[in-house]
């Protein structure tokens, strides 16, 4: 069995096909997939899907660092709080995807200032603590300011705080702050063709890995270009059995169980 911890089935992409994409993850073992949010109206859709695909669709409800909903007028204290009771339905497993980012913004989006940033981000932390559920990191290139946020709250909450820096970008020297904190590394597509990448998961333990697709980005090869789906998780946890030299049922084992006691699903 293979899980895929973060998956964007709420996006457009999926309106048409969203029974068979399911059914051709299932047929390659990928039997629970965790549906991401980036905004509210994203959020709401997960849920939907997760209650429409029962044990097999969880949702995760989130506010982005960067603003995918332009269209969104009201103001982030009211977005927490509609958030806020999103997050209490039982097909909620995590809080995210949620962080930081001074990346250039995609088209269509646009970045928020990083003052509004901090205050979604410890609001979240915060939700996350009192739903006693896993934060679901979003950390573009401010891993430094992310990780010190983190910290923070992991030891004020005595070790509580729990969660995944989703598509870990960082480097080597970053895995062990990571494991301080006893959060989890989630590896995307990008681990077969980023060179670097597959140079720090070396250093990773396994007991600390779980595996996202991010779809319908970071379509792993050989289907780079195409719209990424949770079966290519296979893809992935077959890349990674070859660059930790273990087996493919070893990695699988590990990584999901990773997943169940990360979201208890």
């Amino acid at each position: 069995m293979l899980i895929d911890t973060h998956a964007h089935l709420n996006f457009s992409d999926y309106e048409k096909d969203l029974n068979e994409v399911i059914k051709k993850s299932l047929n390659q073992e990928v039997s629970k997939i965790i549906c991401a949010s980036s905004n509210l109206d994203d959020c709401v859709k997960a849920i939907a899907i997760a209650k429409k695909y029962p044990d097999v669709v969880y949702a995760a409800v989130g506010i982005h660092p960067q603003q995918t909903d332009p269209e969104n007028n009201d103001s982030l204290v009211k977005q927490i709080e509609k958030l806020n009771k999103l997050a209490v339905n039982k097909e909620v497993v995590a809080i995210g995807e949620c962080g930081l980012d001074s990346s250039e913004a995609p088209p269509l989006e646009k970045n928020r200032s990083l003052k509004d940033q901090f205050f979604l981000f410890e609001k979240q932390i915060e939700l996350a603590l009192r739903l006693e559920k896993p934060i679901i990191i979003h950390s573009r290139k401010t891993f430094n300011e992310t990780f010190n946020l983190l910290q923070k709250y992991f030891l004020s909450s005595k070790g509580k705080l729990k969660g995944v820096f989703h598509c870990y970008s960082a480097g080597k020297s970053e895995v062990k702050k990571v494991e301080a904190i006893n959060f989890y590394f989630g590896l995307n597509g990008n681990l077969t063709y980023d060179l670097g990448l597959q140079n720090i998961v070396k250093i990773m333990p396994l007991e600390k890995i779980i595996l996202e697709t991010d779809c319908p980005f970071l379509t792993p090869v050989p289907y780079r270009g195409l719209r990424n789906e949770p079966q290519n998780v296979k893809i992935i946890a077959k890349f990674l059995a070859r660059a930790k030299e273990v087996t493919l049922k070893e990695v699988a084992q590990v990584t999901t169980q990773n997943a169940q006691n990360l979201f208890k699903i």
